[in-house]
């Protein structure tokens, strides 16, 4: 894919998990038509947090063809529910990755990064 300019930004997307616990992310993707694939993390540090970009760039991401997915763990910001470390991880990882692989944006690939926490 041919690197584009412009890249939409979402914020609070909600993504609802089995027990029906709203979580949110903001989305980052380029402003194209077809479904990309997606890259993926989860944080309790607050999507907005400095350190949740560190590693990447999501901007320039979404600029090379990649729908970016950054949510607030469960009880964490703009999440609901309470948050117990590592309690809801596996269900609610699990959980994402299914909903972002549906986003009308994505290709049904859907890629993880993150240290620490993430």
């Amino acid at each position: 894919m041919e690197p584009v300019g412009q890249v939409i930004i979402e914020k609070d997307v909600p993504a609802t998990m089995r027990d029906g616990t709203i979580l949110r992310a903001d989305v980052y993707r380029p402003a194209v038509a077809e479904p990309l694939p997606a890259l993926l993390t989860r944080t309790p540090y607050g999507k907005d947090f400095p350190v949740s970009t560190t590693y990447v760039d999501v901007i320039r991401l979404a600029r090379r063809g990649y729908v970016v997915i950054i949510q607030d763990a469960r009880g964490c910001y703009a999440s609901a529910g309470a948050f117990v470390p590592f309690e809801a991880e596996f269900e609610d990882g699990f959980d994402t990755v299914e909903w972002a692989a549906r986003l009308p944006w994505c290709n049904g690939q859907v890629g993880m990064w993150g240290a620490s926490y993430f």
